[in-house]
């Protein structure tokens, strides 16, 4: 038995970009939302990462390793 309306393949290709139009009306929104609180949360989480860095640079790790036994031995 033929299938009535033939191939699918058009209307699943249309079904898709619904759908992916879907997801970018959703995503646009939300940034509109939540826009100002994920800046505030991306800037804040920078701060505490350049701080975190600032301080490691600041550690001498051959020191830090031989004082763990982790470092080269001096004979």
């Amino acid at each position: 038995m033929q299938r009535k309306f033939g191939s699918r393949k058009g209307a699943t290709f249309i079904e898709y970009a619904l759908l992916a139009g879907l997801v970018a009306i959703v995503v646009a929104a939300a940034a509109m939302i939540f826009g100002d609180d994920l800046q505030k949360l991306f800037k804040t989480t920078g701060e505490k990462t350049e701080s975190v860095q600032k301080g490691v640079d600041k550690v001498d790790l051959t020191t830090t390793l031989n004082a763990a036994g982790g470092g080269e031995k001096k004979e």
